[in-house]
């Protein structure tokens, strides 16, 4: 026996399994009701559609926040890169610990933020240097997440375009069964011959 199924089960919860077990169910319950608000799906068909609409947005925010997170990551060795450039490595234990101790501290102390600043200013550089440093470490990981970006947004783009089509279909269908010559009503076939 075949089961049954209701359309509910193709409600808004159809991609929720696309979940990571970071991302939240409820941000991403809410990303599919502004989407249904907008779209307003008619059917199962539209609902479906609407679905794929919803994981490729996730999909596309989930890629731009792995892109930040990669960038970010890159941080901790780009200072030290940067740091090693313009100073020179450390050349003493003490040194070393000192550096090191400044590289860490930079991600959560104003202090030593201010002093790496300071440091860079000396060559006429900023906190830029080590932006650059970090995203060209990255360029790799970060090109390749850019063509998986562009390809959830292609296919974002291809779902609205199902729905645009499904749903001009769908109206001429309408209008060529409301168009269609009625048949002659039978007390007009009564007067004949």
């Amino acid at each position: 026996m075949v089961p049954r199924y209701h359309s509910k089960q193709f409600g808004p919860s159809i991609s929720e399994g696309s979940l990571l077990i970071t991302e939240s169910k409820e941000a991403f319950a809410c990303l599919q009701r502004e989407l249904a608000r907008e779209i307003q799906p008619k059917n199962i068909v539209e609902k479906i559609f609407l679905a794929d609409v919803a994981a490729c947005v996730w999909e596309m925010m989930r890629l731009r926040r792995c892109r930040d997170h990669v960038i970010n990551l890159a941080f901790g060795p780009a200072i030290a890169e940067i740091l090693d450039r313009v100073l020179g490595p450390p050349e003493t234990a003490a040194e070393c610990e000192a550096r090191t101790a400044l590289e860490r501290d930079w991600f959560t102390k104003p202090e030593a933020r201010q002093e790496v600043a300071k440091r860079l200013a000396a060559f006429q550089l900023d906190e830029g240097v080590i932006e650059a440093a970090a995203i060209s470490s990255q360029a790799d990981q970060l090109e390749r997440l850019d063509r998986m970006m562009s390809a959830q947004q292609a296919r974002l783009h291809r779902a609205f375009g199902a729905i645009s089509s499904y749903r001009e279909a769908f109206a001429a269908q309408v209008r060529a069964a409301v168009e269609q010559p009625a048949l002659a009503p039978l007390d007009a076939r009564q007067h004949v011959g």
